[in-house]
């Protein structure tokens, strides 16, 4: 386990936000037992591979004043961090009540105000998204999918390339396979991203797609 030293080497923040982190993390390992929440591998060094991977992207999210969509939230990551590091309006997306009830309780333990959405993502109003966020939910190109149809369906447009032009801020954490998925999404969709680098991992990548809207 990171000490608060330890984890801000990574990325700095108030030793508040740490001690959340850690209750945060206290919680997830008391359901894993019962659920799956996390790869088992991943446990020993939770704080980097989850927490800290998902907290990076804070500085592209804090100032946006929209809305925050988290597709598939499942164990918070990386919608509930953002939320205890003081992001207002993030939307948490999971289908599955027993991960909702787990960020429920996570949220009311920590103190923090989220609003989770226990439903399909096809099935989500239309709350105008700044930035919609995904982790390790699907691949980009399954991932642009559920967008551009969320648009769709929303603002009532019959047209993909109209929906895609008015896709909102994207931006997906993915792993060593980035470059594979691209390649298969540029068959299908012109989405240009910006692929910005982890702190966590040097193999993983930050997806970034910034909206002309």
């Amino acid at each position: 386990m990171l000490t608060y030293s330890e984890f801000c080497c990574f990325l700095n923040v108030s030793r508040e936000t740490y001690d959340k982190f850690l209750l945060y993390n206290k919680i997830l390992f008391k359901w894993q037992k019962k659920m799956n929440l996390i790869s088992e591998s991943s446990k020993s060094d939770s704080l980097k591979r989850h927490f800290i991977d998902s907290a990076q992207i804070y500085s592209y999210v804090q100032n946006c004043g929209g809305n925050v969509l988290d597709f598939g939230s499942g164990a918070g990551f990386p919608g509930l961090v953002l939320a205890i590091m003081g992001l207002d309006n993030v939307h948490l997306v999971e289908s599955k009540n027993k991960k909702c009830n787990f960020l429920k309780e996570v949220s009311s333990r920590i103190g923090v105000k989220t609003k989770i959405h226990n439903c399909r993502i096809e099935n989500l109003p239309d709350l105008k998204p700044s930035f919609i966020i995904a982790r390790g939910l699907a691949p980009t190109k399954k991932l642009i999918d559920i967008c551009v149809k969320y648009v769709m369906t929303n603002q009532k447009i019959n047209c993909k390339e109209i929906a895609i032009s008015k896709l909102p801020n994207l931006l997906f954490l993915k792993g060593k396979n980035y470059k594979r998925e691209l390649n298969e999404l540029s068959i299908f969709y012109k989405i240009n991203f910006e692929v910005k680098r982890s702190i966590t991992d040097h193999d993983a990548k930050i997806l970034y797609y910034k909206s002309s809207n």
